[in-house]
This record gives C-alpha cells, structure tokens and sequence, in this order.
C-alpha cells in the first residue's frame, strides 16, 4: 500500500549495500530505522514470545489513534476554510512543521520521555496507556463539542423548513399581533393558490370576526402566513372552521423577553463552539504529533522484539550478548509494492523456504510472513 513505510529488520550480517541495491528500482525512500538495539533490554525468549502478541494489538489501536486525531484535525480545518469561505483542501499531515515521510526518516528514541533501561513491557505499556489517554480525551473533547453542536442545530432547525413547521420568533413582530381584553390575532398558513378564498371568506368563519384585519406576514414558495383578529369568544369557531378549509393555524404567543433571551442564548452557544472548536484544533494538532511520535515507538519496540525472536542474539568482543538485526525504512513506489516485495524475497528467501522463486509469502501465525521482520507505518491517513 502506497500510504505505508515498511520498517524492516534483517540479520546483522547481511549486506546494506545489497539491501539499497534491491529496492532502488522500486522504493521512492531508503532510510535506516534509528532503533536503540544494543540499550533496549531484551528479557527472556518467553516474556519476548508473550510482549509479542499483544504488541501488535498496542500498536493497532496506537495507530488507529493516530489516525483518529488526524482525522478529527481535518475535519475541524476544512469546516474552518468552509466557515471563511476558503477552498476546502485536505489537512497536510506535519509533525511539529515537517511533513510524516520526513518525521519518520529522521525519527530517533525520545530517551527523555521513555527511558531505554525500562523492562521492555513496562515500556510498551506505558507508552500505550499514555496514548489511551489521549484517545479518552479526544472522546471527552469530540463529546462535549458535539453536544454543543446539536443544541446551535436545535436553534437553526427552528428557522429551517416552511411556514407550516418553522418557528415564528424571527417573523412575527409585535405589530403584527393584538392582545387585548377582548380581541385575539390567530395566526393561519395559508396555501399560495387558496389566497383569492381566504381573503374573500375569512370574515365569514365566525360569528365574530374584526373586518378587514387579514394581513399577509409573510410568504415562501408554498404558503402565506396571515395574522386575523377575531373576538376571543369566536377564536376557537374561527380556528375549527380554518381547519376545515386546510388552513393550518399556528399557535405562537408573542413574548418579546423570551425572543430575545433566545436570541442571546444562541448567539453564546455559537461563540461557545467557536471557541471550543478553536481550542480541539490546536490540541489535535499538537497531540496528533504525539500520538504519531509514541506509535513510532511502539513500532520500534515491534521490530526489536519480532527481530530478537527471529534472528536470535549474537556474542560481541566483549562477551555481551546483543540483538542479531539491522533495520531500515523503505517507501515503495506507487504501484510498485508487489515488485518490491519479489526483490526482497530473492534477495533474503533461502532455499526450502517458499514454494517457488514467484511465491514471496506464506501465511505464518499472524499473517503473511516474509523473510525478514516486517511493520508496516502508515503516513497519509487521509486515504486509510
């Protein structure tokens, strides 16, 4: 897949130059994979076997993390650039100013954030549990923005739809409607073909109805909303006969407080979100880069325990036991992954361990298994 870097480990002896050779046709990045082999400690075969398995569940949810915070940061750009009526374009993903491919070439191990005399699994858990924390946070976060989102929605509902449905805060005035003693205004949607009847039977819809005090409010595409004074003693005659005739009535009390209670309501919600929306922009973006920069570790540590287990431990001068393995970062070429995986399986396959010179996996345990340590780390998360 074009969107993932392989880390790739492989015996300590075998060739670098020969590597670089192989992928030269096919792989747009070459980059060794600056892991701390001989300073992380390695443990037993059995506590690596066991740090195994669920590193490759650590390193899922920490990319998937990742991805989620990314996307997040995303979405939040592109409905700013909307919102400022600016070309929408994807979010380039950069950590601290420098794009992944980047990052990722020149990564090394943050010795200041995770100790490398650490137990490899205390470790890994604890960079795990520091990116779970930053996954229930973005859940909180997204939470309460989104919550805050449905309420302005509420509001914009409200003003949404035709006359028969929308709210009538922001139409009806005070002018429009009289109160008094004796005297109501009903308030009626009218369909725009039916106009010509109404006006020339409204008066006659009940015993008691003020003459000539139908008044067109306003219109859209399908009704007209009309406001009629009648005598509260017919106002329920007046209201029956309208629903014979289809014409809907509204009932709406014109209360100029709570309008404007309303209007003030919505005006705070609205900054509220804008603020908040500023706010989980700069933290996504700021925790993205950590959350990306904690998956390169757990990366790391994959590699250095899949690579200790398949390539064993060598004896140096000094008599110290130390990791068998190499690894490197490559990039294949759009479109070149496939090839890219055959030139590394003539390269590394030894005799018995495929089926043929065509055949660059079988499946293993946990997958596809190739002859050498492979991670994938993905870097353009807009396309996963």
């Amino acid at each position: 897949m074009s969107e993932q870097i392989w880390a790739i480990a492989i015996k300590a002896s075998e060739s670098e130059p020969a590597l670089m050779a192989a992928a030269s046709a096919t792989a747009q990045m070459q980059a060794k994979f600056d892991i701390p082999t001989s300073e992380l400690r390695v443990g037993t075969m059995d506590s690596l076997m066991s740090l195994g398995d669920d590193l490759n569940k650590m390193d899922m949810f920490a990319e998937g993390t990742a991805g989620k915070l990314f996307k997040q940061l995303d979405d939040l750009t592109k409905e700013a650039a909307k919102d400022s009526g600016m070309v929408v374009e994807d979010t380039p993903a950069m950590i601290n100013g420098v794009g992944i491919l980047s990052h990722v070439k020149t990564w090394s191990w943050d010795e200041a954030k995770f100790q490398l005399k650490t137990p490899l699994r205390e470790l890994a858990e604890t960079i795990s549990q520091r990116i779970t924390g930053l996954d229930d946070e973005l859940k909180a976060k997204t939470m309460e923005l989104n919550a805050l989102k449905a309420t302005i929605t509420q509001y914009e509902r409200k003003t949404q739809g035709n006359l028969m449905v929308r709210g009538l805060d922001d139409i009806v005035n005070e002018d429009d409607i009289l109160e008094s003693e004796y005297m109501t205004t009903i308030l009626l949607c009218v369909p725009r073909s039916g106009y010509k009847e109404f006006l020339a039977g409204y008066m006659k819809m009940a015993d008691f109805v003020v003459p000539l005090t139908a008044k067109k409010i306003t219109e859209d595409a399908e009704f007209g909303l009309f406001a009629v004074v009648v005598f509260k003693k017919s106002a329920e005659q007046f209201k029956a006969a309208a629903r014979e005739k289809r014409y809907t009535v509204r009932e709406f009390l014109f209360d100029e407080a709570k309008i404007e209670a309303g209007e003030k309501e919505k005006s705070e919600k609205m900054e509220e979100y804008k603020r908040l929306k500023g706010l989980l922009t700069t933290w996504c973006r700021i925790n993205f880069a950590e959350a990306y920069s904690m998956t390169l570790h757990i990366k790391a540590i994959r590699v250095f325990v899949e690579s200790c287990m398949r390539f064993g431990l060598v004896t140096g001068r000094d008599g110290a036991r130390r990791p068998n393995f190499k690894s490197y970062l490559l990039l294949p070429k759009k479109g070149r992954s496939e090839a890219l995986r055959k030139d590394l399986a003539k390269l590394y396959s030894t005799a018995g361990a495929f089926l043929d010179g065509d055949d660059d996996m079988v499946p293993g345990a946990t997958g596809t298994f190739y002859p050498y340590v492979d991670v994938p780390i993905t870097y353009d998360f807009l396309y996963v």
